[in-house]
């Protein structure tokens, strides 16, 4: 059995840093089920799986005009980001990589986000019979879809130029901070992002719905 700490040293990332901003929850929970995940003799495939498996689940509680289901929904949805890195760490400590895992890992971002989105829509649309909500959805959904494309293409565009990873690093370096503000900074964008959307609609939900029961 591997030790947590020899979990920690093995899966850490390079630059884990920018990763703790990009995901400054997720990213506290996800070595403690990355430790589970390798003593359980999961590869990272298995683990993109399981990311896909359990986001796909939430995506469609969300349907639900429940609004208690709609809180088991946004604890898939915070679980199946905390997996998403997971596959990653066990990779690392496996020492496997593989291009079609990074490419099933954009692939499902490309589909759960419009997904959630969309559902989410269609349950509102359920409550208050409006029209304006299916449009919300399609309207969403491919704005969040134009948003993975444009991500993913940039990536394409560096590899037709000829660039590495490592140029792109290196233009994206951070330096060190620790203060107060930036991390209020960080914690309050990701509020305020798709993440922050999806849990004040479950707040929300949750005080205007909760005598609605299906």
């Amino acid at each position: 059995m591997y030790s947590y700490s020899e979990v920690k040293n093995k899966a850490k990332r390079h630059n884990s840093e920018l990763n703790d901003q990009l995901h400054p929850f997720a990213s506290k929970f996800s070595l403690f089920f990355s430790w589970i995940f390798i003593n359980l003799s999961l590869s990272a495939n298995h683990v993109t799986a399981l990311f896909f498996t359990i986001g796909f689940i939430g995506s469609f509680l969300f349907l639900s005009t429940n609004p208690y289901v709609s809180i088991i929904a946004f604890l898939f949805w915070r679980l199946h980001i905390i997996f998403d890195i997971c596959d990653g760490e066990v990779a690392r400590f496996n020492q496997k990589f593989s291009i079609n895992g990074a490419y099933w890992d954009y692939m499902i971002h490309a589909v759960l986000y419009p997904l959630y989105f969309i559902n989410i829509t269609i349950s509102q649309y359920y409550i208050f019979g409006n029209n304006i909500f299916l449009f919300l959805g399609i309207f969403g959904g491919l704005v969040l879809s134009l948003q993975q494309a444009v991500k993913n293409n940039y990536f394409r565009a560096m590899l037709f130029d000829g660039q590495s990873m490592q140029m792109y690093n290196e233009k994206t370096k951070i330096k060190s901070r620790s203060n107060i503000k930036h991390k209020l900074f960080l914690y309050t964008t990701e509020v305020v992002g798709f993440e922050g959307f999806i849990l004040i609609f479950v707040v929300l939900n949750f005080f205007k719905n909760k005598d609605l029961m299906i």
